[in-house]
């Protein structure tokens, strides 16, 4: 992606509940009464020690690119993902908590369709086979936002031992190569391993409060933070509100607009932004002055709205809705969570039933000899854990021509978030619409990437490529170099076919 999204979410952060009533670690927070209305108290978060509860979590990532290429389906690159994820709190003191959550990548059984139409599901599953786990054990504050993980030098050691096995021909995988970058990043901030398996702890936090506020309902408030995107530190704003609240079924409704300085935004991604419009070379002429200002006018706003209980003050629903505009590519991605012993109030992901939805096979990694923990010890009463995912019957591989790309510009640059020297190519304006060609055609089938008669990637595609760019990593600085400048030479290309 042209933007590079990095949430500062394991930082001392805004607490939204709990800050009507302190003022915590110096933050300044305005409010002001913008509608009259009965006071209602948001009790602390108190969840049971052992009961057990399930999570809904729907996703869905909608991707417009639209601006660069003049096709109905740039415009509609829908995915999704269908969840149901246990938790329980094992431990509670003064200071905070212990939790425990088991992780499932299957789909739930009332999911639309066939497996293939849920591709995050098969992402979600080789995550899981990556890091060699079912279930994680979190520390959390009182408000349950994470603050350490339990058996984060398991997981290290598991992802050290998969990249120590030989791959064919006795490969190994080079010390500077991403999945190495990637056990480091564990090794520096294990919470990453949260953020990548259960990022909704995150959103169900944000409404849960360390102790108990009375608010009225109307009454609206503002928080200022820092998230760091791209090359740099942007400050936002949350704008908070008590909506609404339901006697009858004990909950409160906040909603929550946060939005992003536009000069910092535009300072932070202005590097990625001019290497993107000189990729696009002839087609980034032909803008008009009003759409080139989108390219370099970047935004990203969030729309979240939380369902409190007034019960134990524990969120039961919400829905995130987080947009990024950014180089002319629009990206939106919904998260819709709710727990299951409670009806849903607030509505389904808009794209969630878009009629174009990609149907992607993601090929598995090999499976983690960790075996599944269910929470059933804690409650006699719990639920099993969803049953095994739906099956699409196997479709016959398509035949599909080689094709030949030509090369606008290949160069070698340095991976933002891993540091590792990667091969960025740029395809000339007609190889580009080519290979998204191809690679529509070949959703789910293993590929090869050849420079005359070597193969140099052998990527399964995941989802049609529009723009024009590829990134080949895996080399050593020398070889990256060498290959960027085999690319660089007249006429150079590349050919792209199915794997043998």
């Amino acid at each position: 992606m042209p933007f590079r999204v990095i949430d500062d979410r394991f930082k001392p952060r805004l607490r939204t509940l709990a800050l009507l009533v302190l003022a915590v670690g110096g933050q300044v927070i305005t409010a002001a009464v913008v509608q009259a209305g009965e006071n209602v108290t948001i009790p602390r978060y108190q969840p049971e020690i052992g009961t057990v509860h399930t999570y809904r979590i729907q996703k869905t990532t909608e991707t417009d690119m639209s601006l660069w290429f003049d096709k109905p389906e740039a415009a509609a690159m829908v995915m999704r993902g269908d969840f149901r994820q246990q938790t329980a709190v094992v431990s509670r003191d003064d200071k905070g908590m212990r939790v425990r959550w088991v992780l499932s990548a299957d789909l739930p059984p009332a999911a639309l369709s066939t497996a293939d139409s849920y591709p995050m599901n098969a992402q979600y599953r080789n995550s899981l086979t990556a890091y060699g786990v079912q279930q994680l054990e979190v520390e959390t504050d009182l408000t349950g936002y994470p603050t350490a993980l339990a058996g984060a030098d398991q997981i290290v050691a598991h992802m050290e031992s998969l990249i120590a096995a030989p791959g064919p021909g006795g490969a190994t995988v080079p010390a500077d190569s991403v999945a190495s970058r990637m056990v480091q990043a564990v090794k520096d901030n294990p919470l990453k391993v949260v953020d990548v398996l259960i990022p909704e702890v995150i959103a169900l936090s944000l409404g849960q409060a360390s102790q108990d506020a009375t608010i009225e309902v109307g009454s609206a408030w503002s928080a200022k933070g820092d998230e760091s995107i791209g090359d740099g530190i942007v400050s936002a704003t949350s704008a908070w509100k008590l909506v609404s609240t339901d006697s009858a079924r004990r909950i409160a409704t906040f909603s929550m607009l946060q939005s992003f300085d536009p000069a910092a935004l535009q300072a932070a991604t202005k590097a990625p932004t001019e290497k993107i419009i000189a990729g696009f070379g002839e087609r980034a002429k032909q803008l008009t002055d009003e759409q080139m200002t989108r390219v370099l006018s970047p935004q990203k706003s969030r729309d979240l709205t939380l369902v409190v209980s007034l019960q134990d003050g524990s969120t039961v629903e919400a829905l995130d809705n987080v947009t990024v505009d950014s180089a002319g590519t629009k990206l939106t991605i919904v998260t819709h969570i709710w727990r299951d012993d409670q009806l849903p109030t607030l509505p389904e992901p808009p794209a969630w039933k878009a009629k174009v939805v990609s149907a992607q096979s993601v090929s598995p990694l090999g499976q983690t000899t960790t075996q599944p923990s269910d929470l059933e010890g804690f409650n006699g009463e719990a639920k099993s854990g969803a049953p095994a995912e739906q099956q699409a019957a196997a479709e016959p591989p398509k035949a599909i021509a080689p094709i030949s790309l030509k090369i606008a510009k290949a160069e070698t640059t340095r991976d933002p978030l891993y540091g590792e020297t990667v091969v960025s190519i740029v395809l000339t304006p007609d190889s580009a619409k080519v290979f998204g060609d191809f690679t529509r055609a070949a959703i789910g089938q293993k590929t090869q990437l050849l420079v005359g008669e070597t193969v140099i990637l052998e990527p399964v595609v995941r989802e049609p490529i529009l723009q024009g760019m590829i990134t080949i990593n895996g080399f050593d600085t020398t070889k990256a170099q060498g290959l960027a400048e085999q690319l660089s030479a007249p006429n150079a290309a590349i050919t792209v076919r199915l794997a043998p």
